[in-house]
């Protein structure tokens, strides 16, 4: 079998494309080279600007395209209807693409951002989007595209990354930047220590997702939450990370009532297309003893 991962040069997509590549032939597309960008077995590297069709047919042809590459985020100087057109046109070209080479499902990596502003603390695909940013509208505008095609697809909406291995210094996702300021001995100023947390997921868990749905490909078409199950209270995310790491971090909690605070669930996931993800605190250890 083989894969088509696009934004493959990114944090995510490279994490997925090494994983990936273990049992399967993997069609990596990047835009700009950067040091990840080597000879893995199983991969070939295709530099590709998605603004323009891809015309080859590949082979063996895939039956899976990942698509978690983005414009970059909009700069508050750069063009917001320029970002949204481009990545549309972006989305075109995956689809013309999917269908030129008969692909069974497009993964499109979507994001919570998606809801816009969340005035809820239970967070599930029936809540009503409002509010939304540049980034979750173009987000959005992706998920409902999909729909009006033919064409199978499953929108993940997606929270933090984590990404392997953690010692990298990544800014995002945010518990990322904490975990790598806490290994650093930094004190940490958290808002809502007290509520709880499962805004995450990781490369790994995503990994396994797509050799899940490899094995049981069906027609989706449909959004799902992708977070970890069995919500932790924030504070105990932090006493894991500072136990682990061995850390002298001092965590002070602040209270804050304009701070969103909600947990997010996971259950229409596991209802329709029985998968369950691994818990909130599983995710977490399993990163840290990378």
């Amino acid at each position: 079998m083989s894969i088509v991962i696009t934004g493959a040069n990114g944090s995510v997509g490279t994490d997925l494309v090494k994983k990936l590549s273990i049992k399967h032939k993997v069609f990596a597309i990047y835009r700009r080279k950067n040091i990840e960008v080597k000879n893995l077995p199983n991969v070939k590297w295709i530099k590709h600007n998605l603004k323009n069709e891809i015309e080859t047919v590949f082979r063996p042809k895939p039956q899976i395209i990942i698509h978690c590459a983005v414009d970059q985020k909009p700069s508050k100087t750069k063009n917001i209807h320029k970002y949204i057109q481009s990545n549309f046109i972006i989305l075109q070209n995956i689809l013309k693409f999917a269908k030129k080479n008969s692909a069974k499902l497009i993964v499109n990596f979507s994001s919570i951002e998606a809801y816009g502003k969340i005035g809820v603390n239970f967070l599930n695909e029936n809540y009503y989007e409002q509010n939304r940013n540049t980034y979750g509208t173009t987000k959005f505008i992706s998920e409902k595209f999909l729909l009006l095609d033919k064409v199978n697809f499953i929108n993940l909406r997606l929270p933090g990354i984590l990404c392997e291995p953690k010692n990298k210094n990544f800014k995002r996702p945010w518990l990322s930047k904490i975990i790598n300021r806490i290994s650093n001995n930094e004190n940490i100023k958290v808002h809502n220590i007290n509520t709880k947390f499962n805004n995450i997921t990781s490369t790994e868990e995503i990994a396994g997702f797509i050799e899940y749905l490899l094995k049981n490909t069906v027609s989706i078409r449909d959004t799902f939450n992708f977070v970890s199950q069995k919500p932790i209270i924030l504070k105990e995310v932090f006493q894991i990370a500072k136990k682990k790491l061995e850390s002298r971090s001092k965590i002070i909690s602040i209270t804050s009532n304009e701070k969103e605070s909600f947990y997010i669930s996971a259950r229409k996931l596991e209802q329709k297309l029985k998968y369950k993800t691994q818990s909130t605190k599983n995710i977490l250890i399993k990163y840290l003893n990378n």
